[in-house]
């Protein structure tokens, strides 16, 4: 009955590439059934009219075949495309597609073909109207059916669009029981008595949607990208019994709703009574012009194929099960992806300019998925200086820092752009960013002090350029650089904060908000841009906001809470309307102009970047860098770490500007460098003095580098005082290491007593940095038996060069006593004599009274830790306490502070806790307290490693 050239699989693969494989969001049933019908009435009839000669048994296996193949397809349609929603099982439906109806199947009509002997085949052919992809709202003429009716068409509805449909079912007249399962529809906008005021926000909506997703080139909600719509809701909004219980006001917000919602996804259904009469004045045609009846033949496409059919309402059990899939489903996540906004290929990246703007496309709107971007400078004649962003949690305000940080990172080069990156306080979003090379600075839990210090550096950097500027008789950054950069080439920098109220907090003197103040209205001109964020604009402890944000031009808003805009200054009430719209993570409004009304903002939806693809991209750029022979510096500041010796940037700019030892001009040259160039920043740099300078750990900013320089001046010794064994162990480790770094022509002399106890963690610190960094150079003893010859050594070193000149004296090498764990040196205990006088039981403790005294005006420097202050003063008095000019404190009571250092402060090193580990330096003659995190014995691995850096670099000056 049938040839073998049916192509019974093309008709197949055509179902299956429309409903499975070619997009989530398919049209209707239209084009496939099209085609099953022109099979079954092209092919399969005239093939049987032309076999009718043919064998009964051949006809039955062939129809057999056709007929099997013909239920098979249709078993693959999806359940939301099924002509009748009876007949499909809902209880297995997974409901993990959406559909969207640009035309909505409203009936169906069945096609019997008879196969004579085998049967008769039924056909379902649906009937469709246009819906969203039209400008059409609905009626249904009122009668006994009306609820079934909606029904009907809500719940195919709610089946096609599983994740993006929402529904206002207004009854007014029975007050929602016409409806009784609408609290269990998974999206509906709450109804009350006050039907206008419902209306109303229908139509806020409606100007909000227009505003986020439509333009000249995207007209439709229906033709917005899928990964820019995201769970954008369309609406149906059905007005039961109407115009009864509607009065004039609601009539004409409807009207409203029916003119201008079908584009932005929202129809109007109207249970319509047609004997009613609508209030005086109103006409139903004037009103509703594009008012069409749902079941009129007219609205439905029939492929002439006879009239159209209702649908079969859906029982109580269709409703339930559809209900109980809709409240198990999840939603697909729907996400615009980085590599469509940013160029991909690392070989085109650094083409742009940054001599005018810096932009960053972060993600796209309705027309495009590239179109939505940051930018800083100028431009058009337009500045745009600094950017503010907040962003209640979860709205995805951490995916637009990396949005902003990579996107602007592939488009300019290290040499035209550079960033500082502070996290707050508990942040870790920018953990991944020291590899960057475009980093200048990333700071990790970042505490307020250190990141105050930041903003301090760059207004420092601010008033360099600006003054550098002004000698070369240029106005600003851009005529610097349209000049050709004469001073070498100038990156912009910038800045963000992520939760930038870090700033503020601990902060009595406003210093933060002051530093920002400056920023915002002062660095545009250098090329210094500024962005923070946090969960709202204003943030606590900030002081004159108003100040700060006169010079923001760039606001940003994300998801926020219904309080939080309706207190919003920063937008005006159109920004604040869009805001309101920002219900999904990622979606995004965006105002260059200060938020004001008269300028539209910029809404869209910024893209995703998961961590994987993240750290790709950031290997991509460290890989270009490196091949066009760039180096990375980037200063790393980790609030909840302690630094690295390997890590100090004054350190490496000593060996990278010297391959031999220094001389002595060479040495003034680099004390003089400022610490922001790798210097030491110290001009009192003497070589008479035989200067060393010891690196204790980091200084709570960017640049310094917590130090101690111990010259030939009267009591220039050093204490270390403090509770935690890792604190004091690691900087006495670390300064014996350092040793090698001051050593000069005459060498020194390096005499230690380690009374560490053995067996515990800190024992053999000290023998350690001698024998890996400086070759066994000092005498390490860990007894004061074995000691005491080297220290009548040194007494008598002493008395010699008390006799000798003075300028023969200078000569001679610098000695140093390091003892660590010195309150278990019971020699250097005083006791109370017969006379009630406090003296040294023990000629050695009258020694180191001596040397504490006098020593270090003939080059001996004593250099102590002791594990309190109570130790202390068992071996010192208060005036020889004093004789101590540099003094390390770790956290302690305020008692033993005042004590040991006449303040307080080393009461509240650790007032966040115990980690990270804070010390206080104290100069004894400058009297100012350096908070610092010091260098710390936590593992011998680090120890280790730290150390064999350090023989590394001295192999280097052999």
């Amino acid at each position: 009955m049938f040839e073998q050239d049916v192509d019974l699989k093309k008709v197949d693969q055509r179902r299956l590439e429309h409903f499975e494989e070619l997009r989530p969001f398919i049209d209707s049933q239209r084009d496939i059934n099209n085609e099953a019908m022109q099979f079954l009435s092209e092919k399969v009839m005239p093939h049987a009219l032309q076999q009718a000669q043919s064998s009964v048994s051949e006809q039955v296996e062939q129809a057999h075949k056709v007929i099997a193949q013909l239920r098979e397809i249709e078993k693959r349609i999806p359940g939301p495309l099924q002509p009748k929603l009876n007949d499909f099982n809902w209880d297995e439906y997974a409901f993990d597609h959406n559909y969207l109806p640009r035309n909505l199947v409203i009936g169906f009509e069945v096609i019997n073909y008879d196969f004579g002997s085998v049967g008769e085949y039924e056909f379902y052919v649906p009937k469709e109207v246009p819906f969203y992809g039209a400008d059409n709202s609905y009626f249904i003429s009122q009668s006994e059916e009306s609820v079934d009716l909606i029904n009907t068409i809500v719940f195919r509805l709610a089946v096609m669009l599983p994740y993006s449909s929402q529904f206002t079912l207004l009854d007014p007249i029975k007050m929602g029981q016409s409806f009784p399962y609408t609290k269990r529809l998974p999206a509906k906008r709450m109804v009350d008595n006050d039907v206008s005021r419902v209306l109303e926000d229908i139509l806020t909506d409606i100007v909000r949607i227009q505003n986020s997703y439509l333009d000249n080139n995207i007209q439709r909600l229906v033709d917005v990208d899928e990964d820019i719509l995201g769970n954008a809701k369309f609406e149906l909004i059905v007005a039961k019994d109407f115009p009864q219980a509607y009065d004039r006001r609601s009539i004409e917000l409807l009207a409203k709703i029916a003119s201008t919602g079908p584009k932005v996804g929202k129809i109007l259904l109207l249970d319509l009574d047609n004997e009613a009469e609508l209030p005086n004045g109103l006409n139903l045609s004037t009103l509703f012009p594009s008012l069409r009846n749902i079941y009129a033949n007219k609205n439905q496409n029939i492929w002439n194929l006879g009239k159209g059919y209702r649908d079969s309402e859906p029982t109580s059990e269709t409703i339930n099960s559809i209900l109980e899939g809709l409240s198990r489903a999840k939603p697909k996540e729907t996400r615009l992806g980085f590599s469509d906004v940013i160029e991909t290929n690392p070989e085109l990246w650094w083409q742009e300019s940054a001599t005018e703007v810096i932009s960053a496309p972060i993600g796209g709107s309705g027309s495009r998925k590239n179109d939505i971007d940051l930018w800083f400078g100028e431009r058009n004649k337009q500045p745009s200086s600094h950017g503010m962003l907040a962003a209640m949690t979860g709205a995805g305000k951490s995916n637009l820092y990396h949005a902003l940080i990579l996107s602007m990172a592939s488009r300019y080069s290290p040499e035209d752009l550079k960033f500082y990156l502070i996290d707050g306080k508990q942040g870790v979003e920018f953990q991944n960013y020291p590899k960057l090379p475009h980093a200048s600075v990333v700071s990790l839990n970042t505490s307020p002090q250190l990141a105050r210090s930041v903003l301090q550096e760059l207004l420092e950097e601010m008033n360099r350029r600006n003054d550098m500027f002004k000698e070369l008789g240029f106005s600003d950054f851009i005529s610097y650089r349209k000049a050709g950069s004469p001073n070498g080439k100038l990156p912009r920098l910038m800045l963000i904060i992520d939760e930038y109220q870090t700033l503020f907090e601990d902060d009595k003197t406003g210093l933060g908000s002051q530093l920002m103040i400056s920023i915002a209205s002062q660095s545009r001109s250098a090329g210094i841009h500024m962005f923070v964020g946090s969960q709202k604009f204003v943030v606590p402890g900030m002081s004159q906001p108003q100040a700060t944000f006169s010079n923001i031009n760039l606001r940003v808003a994300m998801k926020m809470s219904g309080e939080e805009i309706t207190a919003l200054q920063e937008f005006g009430s159109k920004g604040k309307q869009l805001i309101r719209g920002c219900t999904e993570t990622g979606q995004v409004v965006i105002s260059h102009n200060g938020g004001v009304d008269e300028v539209p903002c910029d809404t869209g939806r910024v893209a995703y970047i998961d961590e994987k693809q993240r750290y790709e991209l950031l290997e991509q750029l460290v890989t270009k860098w490196e091949s066009q022979g760039g180096l990375n510096h980037t200063v790393l500041l980790d609030g909840s770490e302690q630094p690295q010796l390997q890590d100090n940037v004054q350190l490496h700019t000593l060996f990278e500007q010297h391959e031999q030892r220094p001389n002595e001009d060479q040495w003034i040259s680099y004390a003089n460098l400022p610490q922001h160039k790798g210097g030491l920043g110290e001009n009192e740099w003497y070589p008479v003095e035989k200067p060393f300078v010891f690196w204790l750990g980091k200084e709570m900013n960017i640049h310094g580098q917590a130090k101690v320089i111990i010259r030939r001046r009267s009591h220039e010794h050093m204490l270390i005082v403090g509770d935690s064994n890792e604190a004091r162990s690691g900087m006495l480790g670390y300064m014996v290491a350092q040793m090698g770094v001051n050593a000069s022509s005459q060498g020194y002399q390096l005499h230690i007593l380690d009374r560490s106890i053995k067996g515990s963690q800190w024992y053999g610190v000290m023998a350690t940095a001698n024998e890996q960094a400086l070759g066994n150079q000092a005498t390490v003893s860990e007894s004061y038996k074995s000691f005491e010859p080297h220290l009548a050594q040194i007494m008598s070193e002493f008395e010699k060069r008390r006799s000798m000149d003075e300028e023969d004296m200078l000569s001679e090498p610098s000695i140093f006593i390091v003892i660590n764990e010195a309150q278990r040196v019971k020699e250097l205990t005083k006791q109370d004599n017969s006379y009630g006088m406090r003296v040294h039981a023990e000629e050695g403790g009258a020694e180191f009274a001596t040397l504490l005294e006098q020593g270090s005006d003939y080059g001996i420097h004593i250099i102590l830790s002791f594990d309190n202050v109570r130790s202390v003063a068992k071996a010192f008095e208060r005036n020889e306490i004093e004789s101590f000019r540099h003094k390390i404190a770790l956290q302690m009571s305020e008692e033993d502070s005042f004590r040991l250092l006449k303040t307080r402060d080393a009461a509240k090193l650790q007032a966040d806790g115990k980690k990270p580990i804070y010390a206080l330096h104290i100069d004894q003659m400058q009297n100012r307290p350096v908070k610092f995190k010091p260098y710390c014995y936590t593992q011998q691995e680090n120890l280790t490693s730290n150390l064999v850096h350090l023989a590394e670099l001295y192999a280097k000056w052999g």
